[in-house]
């Protein structure tokens, strides 16, 4: 493990505490600021609106820039909106602070798989793994400190010392990491604005595009604002009690994250299915168990069996399937055509909450995890192509 992936996991941890105090927060500050469901969907909607084209246009200056700038805007840039998010009460407002924030987060995501993909190809699914598995755990991390300090510093407190750990990671990363020199091709030809939302990529890419806009909606129906909101309505129970829910759902993520690079998977497109798929059963299934701990124990299965394991495999094949000289740009116009489907997820919770019930957004969301699952179906992966990113790394041992 290099320099740089060493920096790159230590701020995936640091970044992984502080979205485990603000997806945790969150939900509970526009509660007491007296938002309804439709306007906690309304805010997330217009975040997830907004965010796109700075996405693919942050994806592009990327392929033109480098990747450092980028990734390090994008965290000192979610230090300023979670710093900012107390001092609003306002639908408007905290929908700008939210935009802001998942630009920024969003920015990362584009750019954190291609870092570890560029830094060392063949151990790709290790480090994905490894990263992202510290993210989540920590995340778990963060989710603890929120709900015991919760009494202490309340929501606003808490949204301010996930601020602090941001920028913290800002300054870490901008002083440790040092830019890979790249073979720059076509990435410095002028760019028209047709270029930057064509659909001019390849065909696996666009198949996973609209799998993941579907899987989108599903996932953002029951993660947005309703996830730690479902437990505390449906049930009655406190913030705190919540609180051990999240944790427990970053802990099961992580932990198989953190074994993915021991995974033997020799049919990326059918272990890609078949995580999906059980992921939306179990989802589904939570929102009909009646007890908090009973609902609790099946929605937390949700992780370990399906994002634990489809997140490194999807990860793989997309970098696999993309042009380097715009690598980013590619990843960042496939992930906001997908991320559409994050508009329609929290509009969709905000409605089944309001004229259903709380649960609904869960059955829902299960079903259309499904759904994503099967708009797979027409990959066509070239498993010699799969292979070689484990040879590679046998070699390299």
């Amino acid at each position: 493990m290099n320099r740089n992936i060493k920096i790159v996991l230590a701020v995936s941890v640091l970044f992984g505490a502080s979205t485990g105090i603000y997806e945790f927060v969150l939900p509970y500050y526009l509660d007491e600021q007296g938002l309804s469901y439709q306007e906690m969907g309304t805010v997330f909607a217009v975040a997830a609106a907004g965010m796109l084209l700075l996405r693919v246009l942050m994806g592009r200056l990327a392929d033109l820039w480098g990747r450092k700038p980028f990734y390090g805007l994008s965290l000192g840039g979610s230090a300023v909106a979670m710093w900012l998010t107390p001092m609003s009460s306002t639908v408007a407002g905290l929908s700008v602070l939210k935009t802001l924030r998942e630009a920024m987060f969003l920015t990362r995501e584009v750019l954190h798989p291609v870092v570890l993909y560029e830094e060392h190809r063949g151990r790709f699914m290790d480090f994905m793994g490894k990263t992202r598995g510290m993210e989540f755990l920590f995340q778990a991390g963060g989710t603890l400190i929120a709900g015991a300090t919760f009494a202490a510093l309340g929501t606003g407190g808490n949204l301010k010392l996930g601020a602090v750990m941001l920028a913290v990671a800002c300054t870490a990363f901008l002083i440790v990491f040092r830019e890979r020199q790249r073979e720059e091709h076509e990435s410095r030809r002028p760019t028209r604005v047709r270029d930057l939302f064509s659909w001019d990529m390849h065909y696996n890419l666009k198949v996973i595009t609209v799998s993941f806009f579907i899987f989108n909606i599903g996932m953002w129906c029951s993660h947005s604002f309703i996830m730690p909101l479902f437990f505390s309505k449906k049930f009655a129970v406190s913030p705190e009690a919540v609180s051990w829910v999240m944790v427990l759902h970053r802990v099961t993520i992580a932990l198989p994250l953190l074994l993915a690079g021991t995974l033997k998977i020799r049919n990326l497109k059918g272990a890609y299915i078949w995580a999906l798929t059980a992921e939306g059963a179990v989802l589904s299934a939570s929102a009909l168990v009646p007890s908090f701990y009973g609902a609790s124990a099946v929605w937390l299965l949700h992780d370990l069996i399906g994002a634990g394991i489809w997140i490194p495999v999807q990860n793989l094949i997309i970098q696999d399937y993309t042009r380097p000289e715009r690598r980013a740009l590619e990843v960042s116009k496939l992930m906001a055509y997908a991320g559409i489907g994050t508009i329609v997820g929290p509009w969709l919770a905000g409605v089944l909450s309001e004229h259903v019930n709380v649960s609904a957004p869960f059955f829902a969301s299960g079903l259309l995890m499904i759904l994503a699952a099967m708009a797979l179906l027409p990959l066509r992966l070239d498993q010699s192509r799969m292979e070689a990113p484990a040879e590679a790394a046998q070699r390299a041992e």
